[in-house]
């Protein structure tokens, strides 16, 4: 019974690394991608702006569409169509055929990522410890996983396509394996949050909002510039590209591991204010040491930094009392993913214009806007 008890949440663990993979997959793959494509810094920020389009599509009908399906079936479903879209991003060879798949790609993974976040809260309230945290941390190991097999691809000169297929082969046969063990949606929650109709949410949520958003587009800056800046500021040989990705994906895994622990023993707030100090931190020494080994470091820092903002954010935001935990997590992670996709064409419109220091320079000093957000925020148990 003890294990029985156990399978939702091993599932929804799996469910997260696969989840995890996809973006550091074709993060990993991004500077082999931008080279085939012949593009500059401007241009690929443009083209990146269409994941972020795709995101801004579902954010007025995520609620709707997996309340329809339940989170249970839409977090398989949409993961799936997540995996397939990454195999049709290493497929298309023409510029515009690689905005149509981003657009997709941006669309389906904020419903992914609604749709689990809602299965590891329904998880989560069957523990009395809190361990939202490391749902998060187990997707930033499959993050770094996927992009240190990213890395040994592009020092193989394996092509993005075949990698992409292998890892979402991988992810297709989890996923289907796993569903029969994820915990469907309570019909009276759900009955709830169809009839409450529109709900404005109050100054908690509107802060958690921001947080959500300056956090995950520190996130999107690391996942989808991390790799060129190796690349083209610090001058990494080839073979130590992806490795700048990879090691802010560790610190960022195990960051997130300890986060439920530091929440519990210093709170949310003083989390949340370390936290935004060390983006600050990690990003400046990138900026103003670009060395190869100084880089990995600082990258590092970054990603423990972000490891604790966004499962904080979530789980305060299941916790409102104004607004129900499905909707309320819908606003938050919808205005994250505009935030983790808008951020990285920002970085290429400012790279082209200036440099992609200067840009790594302007997403530090979000870090401190993390930091003095966490002040004035409202902590309910």
């Amino acid at each position: 019974m003890t294990t029985y008890k156990h399978l939702p949440r091993i599932a929804v663990t799996i469910l997260f690394f696969v989840f995890g993979g996809i973006s550091a997959s074709w993060a990993s793959r991004i500077p082999t991608i931008k080279d085939y494509m012949q593009v500059n810094d401007a241009a690929w920020g443009f083209v990146l702006l269409f994941i972020a389009i795709g995101t801004l599509i579902t954010l007025p009908f995520a609620s709707w569409i997996i309340k329809q399906l339940g989170s249970k079936k839409a977090t398989v479903l949409f993961l799936i169509s997540y995996l397939i879209l990454l195999v049709g991003i290493g497929y298309w060879n023409t510029l515009w055929q690689l905005k149509l798949n981003l657009i997709a790609f941006g669309a389906i993974s904020n419903l992914t990522n609604i749709s689990i976040n809602t299965q590891a809260i329904n998880v989560a309230k069957n523990y009395k410890s809190q361990i939202i945290g490391s749902f998060h941390g187990t997707w930033s190991i499959g993050g770094f996983f996927a992009s240190w097999i990213g890395a040994e691809m592009i020092g193989l000169d394996v092509l993005p396509l075949k990698h992409f297929i292998y890892f979402s082969s991988f992810g297709i046969v989890v996923a289907l394996v796993m569903f029969r063990y994820l915990i469907p949606d309570q019909p009276n929650t759900l009955e709830k949050e169809v009839k409450s109709g529109f709900i404005m949410p109050d100054k908690n949520l509107i802060i958690l909002g921001l947080l959500s958003f300056f956090a995950l587009l520190s996130e999107g800056t690391m996942t989808d510039w991390a790799s060129e800046y190796m690349k083209q500021i610090v001058k990494s040989p080839t073979e130590l590209i992806g490795y700048g990705l990879t090691a802010y994906m560790f610190a960022m895994a195990s960051g997130r591991f300890l986060s439920d622990f530091t929440v519990k023993q210093f709170g949310p707030k003083a989390t949340l204010s370390v936290c935004g100090v060390l983006i600050f931190i990690g990003l400046s020494l990138s900026v103003l040491f670009p060395s190869v080994y100084t880089t990995i470091i600082a990258f590092m820092i970054v990603g423990l930094g972000t490891s604790a903002i966004v499962p904080m954010v979530y789980d305060l935001a299941g916790k409102s009392k104004v607004m129900p935990t499905q909707q309320a997590l819908t606003l938050i992670t919808s205005i994250g993913f505009i935030g983790f996709f808008l951020g990285p064409p920002i970085i290429g419109f400012v790279a082209e214009a200036w440099s992609l220091k200067v840009a790594f320079a302007v997403i530090a000093i979000f870090g401190l806007a993390i930091s003095l957000l966490s002040r004035i925020t409202k902590y309910s148990e």
